[in-house]
């Protein structure tokens, strides 16, 4: 009887789980669609902000579905173009924002509650990304309803009697292919913006993952990289790496923490000089054709 019951309970905690990342699965990529003002949740080309936008083929609109499973719950993580992850902070929002920032941040502590989110059902097929406790929950906000310039998202405290449409977003899910994306490099004439007190140079750490796609007991190597273009940075690794490799050869991967999973980099490194992490796959090798990127182009 006792096993009976324990099983019993075991299967409606895993039910209440799976319900709170509905309609997420692990190892997908999405896009997020706000219902009350349009447009795609989106990477901040800082790297560390996320706003919304209507370029749907965009890398920074992608997002990577992680499902991280305890013994009582499970909670979604998501990853954006530059490897970070969706978190929650206690900073003021920009002005004319409503509630709490929302930023891109490294996963390295694997008690870090920031990352964790959660679903509960909007209407018309939309979900309610959430943070928190029964205490102190907030939603996922895109901002700007009518004032269309104020395009970061926030999170703000949720009222279940009346939810506004911009805490509400459509899932779209994006299609994965074996075939690696065209590169997103920003246009030859785009300035840098620098941010005050930011250095050109950026700390890059990179490791080139062996034959079978393995990377946790290879060799780091570190280096200062100038400027930000993805083309340049992949040239300077081919060199470092040698063996008669070229960018054209290569595959870089990102990573946003010790704990995070690789993200392909698709675009130019963000415009902040956090560290960057990169992991390197040779074209050709077992490895480098077990990869999944997602289908930008897709319908």
């Amino acid at each position: 009887m006792r096993a009976s019951s324990s099983s019993s309970g075991g299967g409606a905690a895993a039910a209440a789980a799976e319900e709170e990342t509905t309609p997420f699965e692990d190892g997908q990529y999405v896009r997020l669609v706000n219902r009350g003002r349009g447009g795609y949740l989106s990477a901040d080309d800082t790297g560390r902000g996320v706003s919304v936008d209507r370029r749907r083929g965009a890398a920074a609109t992608a997002w990577a579905v992680q499902i991280l499973r305890t013994p009582r719950a499970a909670h979604v993580l998501l990853r954006g173009a530059y490897g970070r992850y969706l978190a929650v902070t206690g900073d003021a929002p920009r002005p004319g924002h409503a509630g709490f920032h929302v930023a891109q941040c490294v996963f390295d502590d694997a008690g870090d509650r920031h990352v964790e989110w959660w679903t509960a059902p909007g209407s018309h097929g939309s979900v309610l990304l959430l943070h928190g406790t029964a205490g102190g929950l907030r939603a996922l906000r895109a901002n700007g309803r009518y004032k269309r310039w104020h395009t970061g998202v926030t999170v703000e405290a949720v009222n279940f009697s009346r939810v506004t449409s911009m805490m509400e977003w459509e899932v779209q899910v994006i299609p994965m292919t074996v075939e690696r994306p065209p590169y997103q490099p920003r246009p030859a004439s785009a300035a840098i913006r620098w941010h005050e007190g930011c250095q050109k140079e950026v700390k890059i750490s990179f490791v080139r993952a062996d034959d079978s796609g393995s990377f946790e007991h290879q060799g780091w190597r570190e280096m200062l990289f100038e400027g930000r273009s993805l083309t340049e940075l992949g040239n300077e690794i081919a060199t470092r790496i040698g063996c008669g490799l070229t960018f054209e050869n290569l595959t870089l991967f990102v990573l946003g923490g010790r704990l995070a999973r690789p993200t392909p980099l698709l675009t130019d490194l963000p415009f902040r000089d956090d560290p960057v992490m990169i992991v390197v796959f040779v074209d050709g090798t077992p490895g480098h054709n077990a990869l999944c990127f997602p289908d930008l182009a897709a319908e």
